[in-house]
């Protein structure tokens, strides 16, 4: 009996998807090389041309030779994305995918398993799949790589205003609206205290994971919900 041959989709990087559409939106290159990928992406060549290369070929942004194809165009106009996604998705997929997990974004454990079976693949593999998958069902501009760094940078500034209020005296300072003078014993029993958060958050995460710690940041940090 012959063996069932295993099919391969995009395992593209979510980050790295919006870095260069965002790069795309600037200029559109001659030729896209490994080279060129290395310096957008801040990564080494091999990594550039293992990991990014080839999606970019299967969904069709570039040609075998590294040239944009035409989609390329449609695909950073965020009035055309939706389009263009819909366009890939069809020309990569298969219709029982398509059909049967419309929304793997709530669907995952569904999404994985098809992939699993369907690629034979690590664990680790079949997610980067479905995260991709999942990006271009969203079909979504308004999530891209900028929107996402706007968000954070509004939730550290948020999240510092609040660390500051919690931290400033307490109102038995403050006397008829005015506040106290307070002497160098008083001010001795409030320490200053400085918090620093750095957050890592992984390349493939999606923006609703993202979305997601956040809002538990916020949960614990400002006790909403208590």
């Amino acid at each position: 009996m012959a063996e069932e041959k295993k099919q391969s989709f995009p395992r593209m990087s979510v980050s790295h998807w919006w870095a260069l559409r965002d790069k795309f939106k600037q200029t559109i290159p001659g030729t896209v090389t490994e080279n060129y990928i290395a310096t957008i992406l801040n990564m080494s060549t091999s990594s550039a041309r293992t990991n990014v290369l080839p999606p970019l070929r299967q969904v069709g942004i570039i040609g075998e030779d590294g040239k944009p194809n035409d989609i390329a165009k449609r695909w950073r106009d965020d009035t055309q994305y939706p389009a263009v996604c819909e366009e890939i998705i069809k020309n990569v997929y298969p219709t029982e995918l398509i059909d049967a997990i419309p929304d793997p974004e709530n669907n995952k454990d569904a999404a994985e398993r098809w992939f699993a079976h369907t690629t034979g693949v690590g664990a680790g593999a079949v997610k980067k799949m479905v995260a991709f998958y999942s990006l271009l069902c969203q079909a979504d501009p308004s999530k891209s790589l900028k929107e996402i760094k706007q968000k954070t940078t509004k939730t550290k500034k948020s999240i510092t205003k609040n660390n500051k209020s919690a931290l400033s005296p307490k109102n038995e300072n403050i006397t008829e609206g005015k506040p106290k003078i307070l002497d160098s014993q008083t001010k001795s029993k409030y320490p200053q205290i400085s918090i620093n958060l750095q957050i890592h958050i992984s390349s493939d995460a999606s923006t609703e994971q993202i979305d997601q710690i956040f809002k538990s940041m916020a949960k614990h940090i400002y006790k909403e919900g208590n």
